[in-house]
This record gives C-alpha cells, sequence and structure tokens, in this order.
C-alpha cells in the first residue's frame, strides 16, 4: 500500500519528521527566553524516536482501500499527535523526576 505515492516507511519518516517539525516550532514561537539550539536537537531526536513508532503502527493497521480524504484526516491526525507528543513526554520526564524527588 502506499500512502500518498510513498512507500509506507518512506511516508512515517517524512510524518513524523513533520510532526516534530512542528513541535518544535510551536515550542520557539511559544518561547520568551533564549534559543538553545542543543536542546531543541536532544528533544526533536527523542520525539522523532519515541513518535515514529507510533506512525508505523497506525500506518501498519491502514486498509489499503481508503480515500485521499480518509487518510489525509489519519494523516493530519498523526502528525497533530506527534506534534504534542514532546509535551507529553517531557512532562511524564518531570512527574517521574518529582516523584523519585519525594521518596
Amino acid at each position: 500500500m502506499e500512502i500518498f505515492g510513498l512507500e509506507p516507511f518512506v511516508a512515517a519518516i517524512a510524518i513524523t519528521a513533520i510532526g516534530v517539525s512542528l513541535s518544535v516550532l510551536l515550542g520557539w514561537l511559544k518561547g520568551t527566553g533564549s534559543f538553545n539550539i542543543r536542546q531543541v536537537v536532544a528533544s526533536g531526536l527523542i520525539a522523532f524516536i519515541v513518535s515514529i513508532q507510533l506512525v508505523i503502527a497506525e500506518l501498519s493497521v491502514l486498509p489499503g482501500d481508503l480515500e485521499g480524504l480518509t487518510l489525509g484526516s489519519i494523516i493530519f491526525a498523526l502528525i497533530a499527535q506527534i506534534a504534542g507528543i514532546d509535551s507529553l513526554a517531557k512532562s511524564a520526564a518531570k512527574a517521574v523526576s518529582k516523584a523519585r524527588k519525594l521518596e
């Protein structure tokens, strides 16, 4: 099954890269402090590694006969999920760190 003319794995990489890029862009636009490129790269790599697994899992269960609009809706939903996954991962890491300090 091709996704917008791309092989599923290539499509998964493209979807993940777009989602992570949006996440980084949104973080930069919301931020008022200094821009730390090392922190951005580290955050982006973590988000990519976590997100690619989600995208591959989702794409692997899609039926092959989806119409363009339905497929587009699913792809945009995946990108939106990825754009928010970075903040979810950071929140989880902060919660674990906080819980460890309380022990």
